[in-house]
């Protein structure tokens, strides 16, 4: 921010300075009061003398122009106020140059495009009536009748200069305008309306708007002293320049906080499970899952081979009986386990081992009993005799024929 030091105690080219860009005037005499009033609290005022209108110059300006002719009176880094068009000026500088002014002061400035059909009508009147200015006792009656407008009151080249400003207004974007900006309105002005600074308000990013009850468009004429408070007020107070917040993807934001909030699940390797599955299964059961089987499991078969007693002697079936009977009775229930839960996420290989062979159970009753004649021909080495049933009946039957030929034979000869 910058300080407004004792002049007394500085020397003028060591003060702090303001340039002020004047609006559609030929004179800046009005001015004077006000620049007093801000050099007695010690602030340098330079006042920009505008080309066709408090200097001479025969050309015709375009806003462009007018912009450049700003940017090289005015050094970088300064303090500007622009009224009325020199404030449209400044504006299309600092939108095409936002580094240029460090801070912006408008006192109710033009900018805002807008039709006006007051504008057009004195555009027409002064085209048509404008001889009557020239006639001796006609000036008044035809300032009157043209609304006393700065466009009926300027020579031809500033005719065409003025609308030329008028019309820029159209290109004129607010937005781009980032430098600090205090704007400063009279309630009463309608050259410019206050509804215009409310505009410029909302669309200059950093600004600041205050609006004065009863000044006019031209406050230097009157409010002088009330102005000058103000600029000092707005010069040693600049408003507060917004931080730039960066705006991400809401995609982006939102995945980037998922993966914050939801970590990867770690997968454990399905290698080692599948390896042990594949042994256990090869291996067969361990002796923990052999203690967990059935106790009939456990019991001998009646058919085994009867088991000695502590003499030697082999026990009866009797003996067999009981001791089945008492082991069945004293043998634990088997329990029912649950299967092991497998771990979600995880996927369990088949191990690539063979089938076991189904267990073929032969029955006794279909083995032919074999005799001690026949287990005497396998001792020896012959072949086993295919034993055939044939009924002593049907062997009869067939000698019979054979008795029957003997005796057809014997006949014959």
């Amino acid at each position: 921010m910058p300080s407004i030091p004792d002049p007394k105690k500085l020397p003028r080219s060591r003060r702090p300075k303001l340039y002020i860009i004047h609006g559609w005037t030929y004179t800046v005499a009005p001015w004077e009061r006000t620049i007093g009033l801000l050099e007695k609290q010690g602030l340098v005022v330079e006042m920009l003398n505008v080309p066709g209108l408090t200097t001479s110059s025969k050309k015709v300006w375009t806003i462009d122009e007018y912009r450049d002719w700003a940017d090289r009176n005015i050094p970088d880094g300064a303090i500007a106020l622009g009224h009325s068009n020199g404030g449209r000026i400044l504006l299309n500088l600092c939108s095409e140059k936002p580094d240029k002014l460090s801070h912006l002061i408008l006192l109710d400035a033009a900018g805002v495009y807008e039709t006006s059909n007051k504008r057009d009508v004195a555009r027409n009147l002064s085209k048509r009536l404008g001889f009557l200015k020239k006639v001796p006792g006609l000036t008044r009656v035809w300032h009157k009748l043209t609304g006393a407008s700065d466009y009926a009151r300027a020579p031809e080249n500033m005719k065409k200069t003025l609308t030329n400003m008028l019309d820029s207004d159209k290109n004129l974007n607010l937005a781009k305008v980032t430098t600090p900006t205090s704007i400063l309105w009279g309630a009463n002005d309608t050259v410019t309306p206050p509804h215009q600074a409310e505009i410029m308000h909302q669309s200059i990013k950093d600004s600041t708007l205050k609006i004065f009850p009863g000044w006019t468009h031209a406050p230097y004429l009157s409010h002088p002293d009330e102005l000058a408070k103000a600029i000092l007020q707005a010069y040693r107070h600049p408003p507060e320049v917004k931080p730039v917040v960066e705006v991400t993807q809401a995609a982006t934001v939102s995945a980037s906080m998922a993966m914050k909030k939801a970590a990867e699940p770690v997968v454990p390797s399905t290698a080692p499970i599948s390896a042990t599955l594949a042994f256990k299964k090869a291996a067969g059961p361990s002796a923990d899952d052999a203690s967990k089987m059935s106790a009939a499991l456990a019991v001998p078969s009646s058919k085994a081979k009867p088991a000695a007693t502590h003499s030697g002697a082999p026990l009866t079936r009797r003996q067999r009986a009981a001791i089945k009977r008492q082991f069945e009775a004293n043998a634990p229930q088997p329990v029912a386990t649950a299967a092991p839960e497998r771990p979600e996420g995880v996927e369990y290989e088949a191990a690539d081992l063979p089938a076991p062979e189904p267990q073929q159970i032969i029955s006794s009753a279909s083995v032919p009993k074999v005799g001690r004649l026949e287990r005497a021909r396998r001792k020896i080495g012959l072949e086993p005799k295919v034993a055939t049933k044939t009924s002593s009946k049907s062997v009869k039957s067939a000698a019979k024929p054979a008795s029957s030929t003997k005796k057809s034979t014997k006949g014959k000869r």
